[in-house]
């Protein structure tokens, strides 16, 4: 027995408080028994859900780890002078992850990650026990609720998988942080049994909504398809997202309308989170989507405090005649770079204080031309070429680009290519080259095959925090002697 354990993962038992989402709940009176004041009635499983997704938001907005995950360490972007300790993550510095100043908190710590998954065990044990007349919309809506919280258990721990390797599998909630058992690290084939039954049970629970910041059956569907590529298991993976494909939920967007896939709710996006500017509550920050943009987006805002777009992605992947080039990438302030303009919702909200501003986007995590590439890779793997080529130059067409013909190895990197055009600056480029092999072609300087034998592209964990709290914890193998 280990009393120390929940202060590793940082988990804040439900029991005590929501920590990260107190303005969700504010039970009253302070000294009643935690569940039987709030695990009554469908409210206040809302409340401790959006509690949920609030928390995952700030997990991946901390030190802009999410773009530092997907596309910092796949080398898509160069970084101003500001970003001195974010360059050993690029190819410049070998993609060296066991070198991170001042970011150790963020990139080789996963507790923040553990507090949604907590939470997701709260609600996912106790939602079934209210009686479905305690909820505004009855068996549907408890129904929704267990569905969504099952959907961000699961994705919170395959992202978490693929950044960090064998997680700690905990599977139900935290409810004593003086009575927690030390617990290994699992194997990754009871991590990925525990993330599909969870996403076979959302889907069967979900139904299809309107609001796209919310988990819903193609949510499920896509994630589905994504892990079981992960896995190189491609005929369930093709399975799942010709499952989503030929539902007919989302329409990828014209190329005139694309802006509109990063402004909310667009017809093409599956699931996303809100980040959106709320004049009321005043939630959105400027500090996440900004490092893409200079002026004029930004006022007196240069490169040097900027990601721009790395000269390979500029120079070698876009063709900068191309449609879709046009749409998100312009030049940055000074004319020397090219920025991406994904994320340009600048608004200078407050005529009182003009320096003040913030960035109103949503955060896509899933949409359908994700999920149509992803199916034209598993075809290729399936063997079928010619519904592989479909789906990549539908793609293609929409960008404005010449369709591809070419098969075997070229085609497969292609698709590789393709997604790394179409999905740049969306937290997927590196997870694509883990999956797809990719990572000795594009950098054989930097990655030997005995860095990929042992799996050196996951990032290392902080030993010398966690290891005197959790003796059973062991570090990644490559950062053992890196």
């Amino acid at each position: 027995m280990n009393k120390k354990w929940a202060s590793i993962l940082l988990i804040i038992i439900g029991s005590l408080t929501f920590t990260g989402c107190k303005k969700y709940l504010d039970l009253e009176p302070k000294n009643s028994t935690y569940d039987q004041v709030f695990w009554v009635n469908g409210s206040n499983v809302q409340k401790a859900l959006s509690g949920s997704y609030s928390m995952l938001r700030s997990a991946f907005q901390q030190d802009r780890s999410y773009f530092v995950f997907g596309d910092i360490a796949a080398d898509n972007f160069a970084l101003g002078g500001d970003f001195w300790n974010y360059t050993s993550f690029i190819q410049t510095g070998n993609f060296n992850f066991g070198y991170a100043p001042y970011l150790e908190p963020s990139l080789w710590n996963w507790s923040r990650f553990y507090s949604v998954i907590n939470q997701c065990h709260l609600i996912i044990e106790n939602t079934p026990k209210i009686p479905s007349d305690k909820f505004s919309g009855g068996e549907a809506q408890q129904r929704q609720l267990e569905g969504e919280a099952r959907f961000l258990r699961a994705y919170v721990y395959f992202y978490m998988q693929r950044v960090w390797g064998d997680v700690i599998l905990t599977t139900e909630s935290l409810k004593d942080p003086q009575d927690v058992p030390s617990l290994p690290r699992a194997t990754e084939d009871e991590i990925f049994s525990f993330i599909v039954a969870d996403l076979e049970k959302s889907i069967e629970l979900l139904g299809s909504t309107g609001n796209k910041a919310v988990a819903n059956k193609g949510a499920g569907q896509a994630l589905l398809a994504h892990v079981h590529a992960w896995n190189h298991d491609y005929e369930q993976a093709e399975k799942f997202a010709s499952d989503l494909i030929s539902s007919s939920q989302y329409e990828l967007e014209a190329i005139d309308d694309y802006t509109k896939i990063w402004n909310g709710n667009s017809k093409e996006s599956i699931f996303e989170l809100n980040m959106l500017f709320d004049a009321v509550s005043n939630e959105a920050t400027a500090g996440f989507f900004n490092v893409f943009l200079t002026e004029p987006f930004i006022r007196n805002k240069g490169l040097n405090s900027t990601w721009s777009l790395s000269d390979f992605v500029t120079d070698q992947l876009f063709d900068q005649e191309e449609a879709r080039f046009d749409e998100v990438v312009e030049t940055g302030s000074g004319g020397t770079r090219y920025i991406l303009t994904k994320y340009s919702g600048v608004d200078y909200y407050d005529a009182n204080n003009p320096d003040t501003y913030v960035v109103s986007n949503n955060l896509v995590l899933l949409r359908l031309a994700d999920i149509i590439l992803l199916r034209a890779e598993a075809r290729f793997k399936n063997g079928d070429v010619a519904g592989a080529l479909e789906d990549l130059n539908l793609i293609k067409e929409r960008a404005g680009l010449e369709p591809f013909t070419e098969q075997g190895a070229a085609l497969f990197h292609e698709i590789f290519d393709e997604r790394r055009r179409e999905l740049i600056g969306e937290g997927h480029a590196k997870f694509d080259m883990i999956r797809m092999e990719q990572l000795s072609r594009l950098f054989p300087d930097a990655y030997s095959q005995a860095r990929i034998a042992a799996k050196g592209y996951h990032w290392p964990l902080h030993m010398r925090q966690l290891l005197p709290q959790a003796p059973l914890l062991t570090q990644n193998e490559w950062w053992k002697s890196h």
